[in-house]
């Protein structure tokens, strides 16, 4: 009798852990496949602006500001709250 009890214990233990770590494990996998959505719509955004524009460099600037936006989109602690604006980042650089 004893040894049915300590056995049924330590199978429930073993089902709550697994149970557990089968769960929270979901999430981090969908946090990367929205990151891996956001890099690939700025991939075809990328291929757009090449087929527009004959400057590459002006295309790679883009597609670099659009891989750093999803990526401090999955570092942020909560996708709810806006993110504040950096400042002087809106300004563009003329040349003279």
């Amino acid at each position: 009798m004893k040894r049915l009890r300590i056995f049924s214990l330590i199978s429930c233990f073993v089902m709550v852990l697994y149970f557990l770590i089968f769960s929270f494990s979901e999430i981090s996998i969908a946090e990367q496949t929205s990151v891996q959505n956001c890099i690939n719509s700025c991939a075809k955004k990328q291929q757009v602006c090449l087929n527009i524009n004959a400057d590459r460099r002006l295309c790679n600037v883009e597609f670099q500001k659009c891989v750093t936006a999803c990526n401090s989109e999955s570092d942020s602690p909560s996708s709810t709250q806006p993110s504040k604006p950096q400042q002087g980042s809106d300004r563009t650089v003329k040349p003279m």
